[in-house]
């Protein structure tokens, strides 16, 4: 028994060890598997009344069906159903033949190395029931034939083989044990079976196979995520800042007496002015002539609209829209420091600029 034990666990490490790129994915799926029993036996007797030693499992067939769920992490959670028979070979003991039927159902836990790819190696173990129903023929003077049900483990090891997305072939090795099992013993008496009691045997079964089966898994995996190949990002759009909002702008330009043209200070606060029409939007430009009273009010009108004219004239020249400015003249009638008739001022010899934004 041990040495089968240590032969199991070097099997299971070679198995894990050879561990290539895994196939299966996350989900549920349902398998189906058949085996070949190679190894096992049926330890079988009463100490009071009869041993029968160790009788060995004839090679035969097994089967087994599962349904699970594969998690993320490469752990797998199953339920099972199984059945294994075997004929007892007589010839490891004197007086012992007859057979053994086993039924199983078996929670199985599975880790999947390398989940991903077409070779997927795995190892499991499982717990549950066996129900084990076995006889002795042609056994005297005692013998058995009865069935019962006890508590069964297993262990595994295999890989899978990817054959398309959802399909995988399962090809393993099982080590199924179900010990403390407990049948009634019979007697022979010409023909007729006695049941014998109140003696029994106790048995442990073991039970070695290599199995191949199918796999599916119930949903297909994602499709990958395609990243496309980084391109050149299209330049940023760039929306200017609105226009800030501006206060109106008063700018007042100064003649010599009677004269309408433009000295360097009248030239220097018309530019003044342009700058600052050209930070914000301007709505409309207002430019009113002036005089002083030192002449007479028909020479001082026409005087101030020459010198509103020029005003107008050097806006538009520094890039001004004349359609935005208006030109007025009021000669002496708006005086910005008040005199009396025929006085010389320089403060009323002027033109008013103002500018309104919007």
């Amino acid at each position: 028994m041990k040495s089968r034990i240590t032969k199991t666990v070097a099997l299971a490490a070679l198995m894990a060890s050879a561990a290539g790129a895994a196939h299966a994915t996350e989900g549920w799926y349902g398998r189906a598997d058949i085996g070949w029993s190679f190894d096992g036996e049926l330890d079988v007797g009463n100490d009071a009344v009869y041993d029968f030693g160790s009788p060995t499992l004839e090679h035969d067939w097994t089967q087994h069906l599962g349904l699970g769920y594969a998690f993320q992490n490469g752990f797998r959670l199953e339920g099972e159903l199984g059945h294994r028979f075997n004929q007892l070979d007589a010839e490891d003991t004197i007086d012992l033949g007859g057979d053994v039927h086993a039924w199983s159902a078996m929670l199985n836990l599975f880790y999947d190395f390398n989940r991903g790819g077409s070779i997927e190696p795995y190892i499991g173990v499982g717990a549950g029931a066996a129900r084990l129903n076995a006889n002795g023929a042609d056994s005297f003077p005692a013998s058995f034939d009865d069935e019962d049900t006890v508590v069964a483990y297993q262990a595994m090891v295999g890989f899978a083989v990817g054959l398309s997305e959802q399909w995988d072939l399962d090809i393993g090795y099982r080590y199924f044990v179900a010990p403390d099992a407990s049948f009634d013993g019979v007697a022979d008496t010409g023909g007729s079976s006695i049941v014998i009691s109140p003696a029994s045997y106790d048995a442990d079964y073991e039970h070695q196979a290599l199995t191949v089966g199918l796999r599916y898994q119930f949903a297909a995996p994602a499709a990958p995520v395609v990243v496309p190949p980084p391109g050149v990002a299209p330049p940023p759009v760039v929306t200017p800042p609105p226009p800030a909002a501006c206060p109106t702008s008063e700018f007042v330009v100064y003649f010599e007496w009677d004269r309408s043209n433009l000295n360097q200070a009248a030239l220097e606060t018309i530019d003044a002015a342009v700058a600052r029409a050209r930070q914000c939007n301007v709505a409309g430009t207002v430019v009113v002539g002036h005089t002083d009273t030192s002449g007479s009010p028909t020479y001082n009108q026409g005087l101030s609209e020459r010198r509103a004219s020029v005003v107008r004239d050097a806006l538009v020249a520094r890039g001004m829209a004349a359609g935005s400015i208006t030109a007025q003249a009021r000669g002496e009638t708006d005086l910005a420091r008040a005199t009396r008739d025929g006085v010389r001022e320089p403060l009323n010899r002027r033109t008013a600029v103002t500018i309104t934004f919007r």
